[in-house]
């Protein structure tokens, strides 16, 4: 089954994205915090997406994401933010504005898993 690490502080919020990943298919692996996510990023379980909120309690997701550039090279990631008018990111991440269907989040990263997403 393929693995996904999912960066969400608010619980409620991952609560719903982990039961969406689980009805496409996928295992998730949660981090309510940045430390946590780079914890999972810097270990040996396998990720094949991550997702990473930009507003994370104890660092940016920015942090986070320029990790898994790093360290998890070809993984791909996916940025959400509720915060407008943001600098573009860098070539390779995916882009999710919040509000977003939890549903269709879900659906986008099956898809990027498989390899049948566009950027």
């Amino acid at each position: 089954m393929p693995v996904v690490l999912l960066a969400e502080d608010e619980f409620l919020i991952r609560a719903l994205l982990v039961d969406a990943l689980a009805g496409v298919g996928l295992e998730c692996l949660e981090a309510p915090t940045g430390k946590a996510a780079l914890e999972f990023i810097a270990g040996d379980k396998q990720l094949d997406a991550i997702i990473v909120d930009i507003g994370l309690p104890d660092m940016s997701g920015e942090k986070v994401i320029e990790a898994a550039l790093g360290q998890r090279p070809g993984t791909p990631i996916v940025r959400c933010s509720g915060i407008s008018g943001e600098i573009q990111p860098p070539a390779g991440i995916h882009v999710f504005s919040k509000p977003y269907s939890a549903i269709q989040l879900s659906n986008f990263v099956a898809s990027l898993i498989s390899g049948a997403a566009k950027p």
